[in-house]
């Protein structure tokens, strides 16, 4: 895929593996990004030792220019308007952006969003969608204002789905996003589009997934688990606590005539395994 007959000065702002089909075909385009603009490294693992996010990881590959600013504050903003950008393209960048940085961009800054807004904003739309059941999501483009996910949609692409695991729905819209956006920027730029509203009266939120988020409530329905384990899958993932405290990941349930029924489990520090193996070695739960 390439943006054709398009001469733009772009500046890419993106941090986590949702933003890399875009920022991949924006490599393969004659408007390679003048700037890539992510989030600062950050301790991860169990050695805490920092690390660099997807996005800025496939920007040094490529010998892209990178800032990382723990703030958008007058300098940066600075900075950015020195470079002369045309436009603003964002996946999954993870801040809310000042109205000052806004308005350096003449044709402001696109964000592909990952539900069909107003529809779960926030940060977490498409665990959102798993959770609630939706038989039906998409991807939104929208001209982003100083709000979260609020600002006026330009395109929105709907598709069914059929009980995805979180990084199957992820890898599929993340996809869909940058398709959409090929066919609005060429449209947005020439004025072929006029921004509609996004209804306020409609708008629901996703919520910041937490750890112990993933902990199963043993009382809930099966068909709400059996949604909790897809949608948290790979992180924070779907857990039980058995003895001595140990966390018992649930990798993978059915539900059959309104019962739960357990396939495959991780135990701590150890691989996956079928659940009756799992059992095999721990009779207790038989009983």
């Amino acid at each position: 895929m390439k943006i054709k007959n398009l001469k733009l000065k772009i500046v890419f702002l993106g941090t986590s593996e949702f933003a890399i089909p875009t920022l991949k075909t924006l490599l393969l385009s004659d408007n390679q990004p003048i700037l890539v603009i992510t989030s600062e490294d950050k301790p991860a693992g169990r050695g805490r030792k920092l690390a660099s996010s997807p996005v800025k990881a496939l920007a040094l590959a490529n010998n892209l220019a990178i800032l990382e600013p723990s703030k958008i504050d007058r300098d940066f903003i600075e900075k950015t308007k020195v470079l002369g950008p045309d436009i603003g393209v964002l996946a999954a960048y993870g801040k809310i952006l000042p109205k000052a940085f806004i308005e350096a961009f003449p044709l402001g800054i696109l964000n592909i969003h990952p539900s069909l807004l107003p529809k779960y904003r926030g940060p977490s739309p498409i665990q959102a969608a798993i959770l609630n059941g939706d038989k039906k999501t998409g991807v939104t483009i929208i001209l982003i204002d100083e709000k979260m996910d609020h600002g006026p949609i330009l395109a929105e692409r709907a598709i069914n789905i059929d009980n995805p695991d979180y990084l199957e729905l992820h890898n599929q819209l993340a996809e869909l996003g940058i398709k959409v956006l090929l066919e609005v920027l060429p449209e947005w730029i020439q004025g072929n589009i006029k921004p509609r509203s996004q209804n306020e009266s409609e708008a629901t939120y996703s919520k910041l997934i937490k750890k112990e988020d993933g902990q199963i409530d043993w009382s809930r329905p099966a068909e709400e688990i059996e949604r909790m384990v897809r949608a948290y899958n790979p992180w924070p993932g779907a857990y039980t606590k058995i003895k001595n405290g140990e966390i018992l990941k649930i990798k993978k349930v059915k539900v059959e005539n309104g019962v739960l029924k357990i396939l495959i489990v991780q135990p701590e520090s150890k691989k996956e395994m079928p659940w009756d193996a799992f059992l095999r070695g721990h009779p207790e739960f038989l009983k």
